[in-house]
């Protein structure tokens, strides 16, 4: 069986770090694209930052432990 590693070292969320300084330099181009005159741009320049917030609450959210009762589960048998 596995061990299970602590939510601060497991390096399956770790990735989710990296996406929020790339969505801060996407935000930036598309403001420096929208000042330039591209009309389009001004919508990117806010939906960067949504992204940014939703990939901290997903790193947030498999950091938190999680409890599984399955009590309520009905019992299934192997057939043979």
């Amino acid at each position: 069986m596995k061990e299970q590693l602590p939510a601060s070292q497991d390096p399956k969320r770790k990735w989710l770090l990296w996406g929020i300084p790339l969505c801060a330099i996407m935000m930036i181009s598309q403001l420096d694209r929208a000042l330039s005159g591209n009309s389009r741009s001004w919508l990117y320049v806010f939906e960067w930052p949504f992204f940014a917030v939703f990939l901290y609450y997903m790193y947030w959210k498999l950091g938190q432990p999680e409890d599984y009762d399955d009590s309520s589960d009905p019992k299934r048998e192997l057939e043979d």
